[in-house]
C-alpha cells in the first residue's frame, strides 16, 4: 500500500519510518525538514501550506497518515496556520489524489477538561484544553465532512502520552508505547470498511480510563502496560483534570509541557 506520512521527521513519524512493515507499505515521507529514505520509500521536503507541492507529493497514494502539526500549545495564529489550515490542505490533496483513507493523529487533549480518572470515550462531548486541543477537534470534524461529502474513510486516533517507556503517574493510564503505536497505525491503515471512526490511541494500561471503543473495528490489540515499568509506578499526586498543565489558564506550551506564560492579549 502506497502510504503518505506527513510530519515524518517527528517523534511518531520517526518510529513509523523505522518499524512499519515494508512488505505491506511503500512510504512517501513528507516533512518541512529534510529527511532520508531508502528506496522504494520516497522522502520529500514539503510544507503543508504549499498546496501545489503537497498535491504533487500525494500522487498515487492510497492512504495518508497525517501527523504533521505543531505538537503542543502555541499562539492561535501558529496553530491556525499549521494545524487547521494544514490539515484542510492534507484532506484536499488526499481527495484529489484518490486516496481511500486518512488516519489522523488527534489527541487526548480533545477531552482535556474532563476530571482525571473519569471514564472517557469518543461518544463524550469534546472539552478541548488548549488551542492545540481545539485544532485536533477541528481535524476530527473536518474528517467527518470529507467522509460524508467525498466518501473517503477516516480514522481519528486520540493519541495519549507517546513514549518509549512510561515515567510519572500521568502516563500510568494514558501511555502509548512505540510498539503499540506501530500496531495501532497498521490496524488503522489496513482494517476493512472503517467508514468514519474515532478512538483513543493508548496501550493496554491496567489503569487506563480512556475507553477501547473502536479497537475491535480496527482489530487493534495493544500488548504493553505501563504497570510493567517501575518509573510509572510512583506515588500519584492529586491529578485533577485529564489535560493536566494544558488546563492551566497561564499555560502557553512547550514540546516538553514545561509551560510558559501566555503573552497578554493585544
Amino acid at each position: 500500500m502506497r502510504t503518505a506520512i506527513t510530519g515524518a521527521a517527528g517523534g511518531i513519524g520517526s518510529v513509523l519510518r523505522q518499524r512499519l512493515d515494508r512488505s505491506r507499505f511503500e512510504l512517501v515521507l513528507l516533512d518541512r525538514s529534510s529527511i532520508e529514505a531508502t528506496p522504494p520509500d520516497l522522502a520529500l521536503q514539503v510544507d503543508l501550506g504549499d498546496r501545489d507541492r503537497l498535491g504533487a507529493a500525494f500522487a498515487g497514494v492510497e492512504s495518508v497518515v497525517h501527523l504533521g502539526a505543531v505538537p503542543h500549545e502555541d499562539d492561535f495564529d501558529t496553530i491556525l496556520e499549521n494545524n487547521i489550515v494544514g490539515t484542510r490542505n492534507v484532506y484536499d490533496a488526499a481527495v484529489a489524489a484518490g486516496a481511500r483513507r486518512v488516519v489522523f493523529a488527534s489527541s487526548n487533549h480533545v477531552t482535556g477538561f474532563y476530571p482525571w480518572g473519569r471514564p472517557t470515550s469518543p461518544a463524550d462531548p469534546i472539552r478541548p484544553d488548549t488551542y492545540y486541543g481545539l485544532s485536533k477537534a477541528y481535524g476530527e470534524s473536518l474528517g467527518r465532512v470529507f467522509h460524508d461529502r467525498f466518501g473517503i474513510e477516516v480514522v481519528n486516533l486520540r493519541i495519549g502520552g507517546f513514549a518509549d517507556t512510561p515515567s510519572g503517574p500521568w502516563l500510568r493510564g494514558g501511555w502509548l508505547s512505540f510498539g503499540d503505536a506501530v500496531r495501532l497505525v497498521t490496524a488503522a491503515l489496513t482494517a476493512p470498511d472503517v467508514g468514519f471512526l474515532t478512538c483513543y490511541g493508548i496501550s493496554a494500561n491496567t489503569r487506563r480510563f480512556y475507553s477501547d471503543d473502536g479497537w475491535n473495528v480496527l482489530g487493534y490489540r495493544p500488548v504493553d502496560d505501563a504497570e510493567d515499568y517501575q518509573a510509572a509506578r510512583v506515588d500519584e499526586p492529586a491529578l485533577v483534570l485529564q489535560g493536566q498543565p494544558f488546563t492551566d489558564p497561564g499555560y502557553f506550551g512547550t514540546p516538553h509541557h514545561a509551560g510558559r506564560a501566555r503573552p497578554p492579549a493585544p
